[in-house]
């Protein structure tokens, strides 16, 4: 669960930034000139290494957990989901900020894996805590 999750969230950093740049780019440099728009880029980009970070973690968190770390594996999931939550949601906050609230539909498509790759690693986490897979 936690490689398929893992990997949703990798698919989503690296097909949600791409979407939603060209989205809001517009509306940025009619509000805030085209300085502000090289800044944006760069703070998406970030935004996007830190959901594919998130990912990469919970991957290895994955592979941690058929050790005899379980509690370490756990640990590692709940960083790296929550980084990459950050992501994704402060992708859509800058939605919001750029004055389009709406998002199209190919954005819609490119955040739901990253959305369903977090739901599934936490899902991960809470399955761990109640099945230990070694003695």
């Amino acid at each position: 669960m936690c490689l398929i999750g893992g990997g949703l969230l990798i698919a989503s950093a690296a097909s949600g930034t791409i979407g939603m740049l060209d989205e809001i780019v517009d509306g940025f440099s009619q509000l805030f000139g085209p300085h502000f728009v090289m800044t944006f880029a760069i703070v998406m980009g970030i935004l996007g290494v830190l959901t594919l970070f998130g990912g990469i973690g919970v991957i290895i968190a994955g592979f941690v957990l058929t050790t005899r770390k379980i509690e370490l594996g756990r640990n590692i999931i709940l960083v790296s989901v929550a980084m990459g939550v950050l992501g994704l949601a402060m992708g859509l906050v800058q939605l919001v900020i750029a004055g389009n609230p709406m998002m199209e539909p190919s954005s819609q498509i490119a955040q739901i894996p990253g959305w369903v790759g977090a739901i599934l690693s936490v899902e991960a986490r809470i399955i761990a805590e109640q099945k230990p897979m070694s003695s």
